[in-house]
């Protein structure tokens, strides 16, 4: 998807709106709940993303949408440095929390599918 843009350093909020098939409000809500997402921002206030940057708000979209993650099961899912954590090492780590830790997510997790369903 990202291949729909031209080749530059950044890109502007719009662009990365109309590649991702959301709203620019909706990036700026992403922004302020996910502290892996901050584009730079030009003298102006202008938001600038890179690359890299478009391609993790197509991530967010996919985990949010298509796969109906919550924004706190995003946040787990997504390292402090916005790199996806797979789902073989989520199970590595799920030996280092607790029971009840454990067991309290996958209570909620099952609460947000059965609103779903």
């Amino acid at each position: 998807m990202v291949s729909a843009l031209n080749e530059k350093l950044f890109y502007k909020i719009g662009e990365v709106a109309e590649v991702a098939g959301v709203k620019t409000s909706v990036l700026r809500f992403w922004e302020s709940e996910f502290t892996f997402l901050k584009p730079l921002k030009s003298n102006s206030g202008q938001r600038l993303y890179s690359k890299d940057e478009v391609e993790l708000v197509l991530q967010l979209k996919d985990l949010l949408y298509k796969e109906k993650f919550t924004i706190e099961g995003v946040k787990k899912r997504i390292t402090s440095k916005g790199k996806l954590i797979k789902t073989e090492d989520l199970l590595d780590s799920a030996s280092v929390l607790d029971c009840s830790t454990m067991l309290k997510n996958v209570r909620n997790e099952l609460r947000v599918l059965r609103d779903l369903l």
